[in-house]
């Protein structure tokens, strides 16, 4: 559930329901806009990056103020995170609920 939105970020509110992905959808690039694909060319995906997808800046830090890397961009193994939208798609509990689509995430998105 999203707690908070950063500046500018237009595409989701608090409140939403979302999933978290690992591979980024830019929503522009042909293969974002294809059917026959799941990589973005924009935004490709990579398992060592540290940072946010666009700006490969990490938003995470310990209590000392450590920066902490994320785990594929989403860092979903824990209560709280950073994404970027391209990261997040929408749910609609009313379709499916939170304790079925939280699998769809790391379960069947590869």
């Amino acid at each position: 559930i999203v707690e908070s939105v950063g500046k500018g970020v237009m595409e989701f509110k608090e409140g939403d329901m979302v999933v978290p992905f690992h591979m980024p959808d830019c929503e522009e690039c042909a293969d974002c806009k294809s059917e026959k694909s799941n990589l973005c060319s924009t935004l490709p995906f990579s398992h060592w990056q540290t940072g946010m997808p666009r700006d490969g800046i990490s938003r995470l830090s310990t209590a000392a103020g450590e920066r902490l890397h994320h785990f594929f961009h989403i860092s979903s193994f824990v209560e709280y995170t950073v994404v970027d939208v391209t990261n997040l798609v929408k749910v609609d509990p009313a379709d499916i609920p939170p304790e079925k689509a939280c699998l769809l995430s790391c379960g069947v998105s590869s």
